[in-house]
């Protein structure tokens, strides 16, 4: 591990972050793992990038030092952003798989039992045949989640990320409640939630705030299309703001001027079953045993 002190986390942290994954691997007989899910390579390294649709991999051994496996463009992310001391790139005339086969060879891991994400939207099945067919003496054990099972536990270093994340979203969704009113565009306010939401210190979120007005409210994951806000509309906003790739989601709606009484008697059901919800969490009880109350 390179030693260094502009890292997102202290070094303590990514430290226990691979502790922890090499005790599962050990428990799974797993002598190195790739990893092709950006957050899952976020979360080991704190590499950072929009990059992905390119072919990225961190290979973790049992033993000894990971090293990255990207496009030669995101080098100088790993070497700005992460703790990592190797690095194998492939350039844009290169088969990135077959750079991962000889990264594998040259850290003596081709012939090993090998864990890789089945599920990864990163790690096509041509790609995994590919690879398969390069390390054919390899075993590979598709250990989906192997990963993610340390991510599901927030340290208190992280929980802090997240709180201040919350006031990005809450600076942005004031000023897109402000916002609403006859006559401004849904391209209004989103101008003002994004504005307002990085001027609070939010960085580049991975999706963009949720805009619709009226009608255009019950489409799913509808954006701001530029349609003028009339009286009686309904509004929905849904955003989030980020700081290191950490994201706190806020999602409410509003009316243009004053709701129908069914709607308003329907926002206390809503409001109270929040409350019931938001009650019911405690350590130890199940997402489905809050989901029932």
């Amino acid at each position: 591990m390179r030693q260094r002190a502009d890292l997102v986390f202290p070094l303590l942290e990514y430290e226990r972050r691979l502790t922890a994954l090499r005790e599962r691997m050990a428990a799974r007989g797993l002598d190195a793992v790739i990893t092709t899910i950006p957050e899952n390579i976020c979360y080991l390294s704190g590499f950072e990038s929009p990059g992905h649709y390119y072919f990225n991999a961190l290979i973790v051994p049992i033993q000894g030092e990971p090293v990255a496996v990207p496009r030669q463009l995101e080098v100088s992310g790993y070497e700005e952003l992460t703790w990592l001391e190797h690095i194998r790139f492939y350039t844009d005339t290169e088969d990135p798989i077959h750079k991962l086969y000889t990264t594998l060879v040259e850290f003596d891991l081709h012939y090993k039992r090998l864990g890789y994400e089945k599920n990864s939207w990163f790690f096509t099945a041509a790609q995994q045949d590919r690879l398969f067919a390069y390390c054919s003496p390899a075993t590979f054990v598709d250990c989906s989640g192997l990963v993610e099972a340390g991510r599901l536990i927030k340290s208190e270093v992280e929980i802090d990320l997240m709180r201040q994340a919350a006031r990005t979203t809450e600076a942005g969704m004031r000023a897109g409640v402000e916002a609403v009113a006859a006559g401004v565009t849904e391209n209004d306010i989103a101008a003002e939630i994004h504005y307002a939401m990085i001027k609070a210190g939010s960085e580049w979120p991975s999706i963009q705030p949720f805009v619709a007005s009226g009608y255009r409210g019950a489409i799913g994951h509808a954006t701001w299309a530029g349609r003028t806000l009339e009286e009686g509309d309904c509004v929905m906003l849904e955003l989030a703001g980020c700081l290191k790739r950490y994201h706190a989601p806020l999602m409410r709606s509003g009316f243009v001027g004053e709701p129908d009484p069914v709607v308003k008697r329907a926002e206390k059901v809503v409001h109270e079953a929040f409350e019931a919800t938001v009650a019911a969490i405690k350590p130890g009880i199940s997402a489905g045993e809050v989901d029932a109350v």
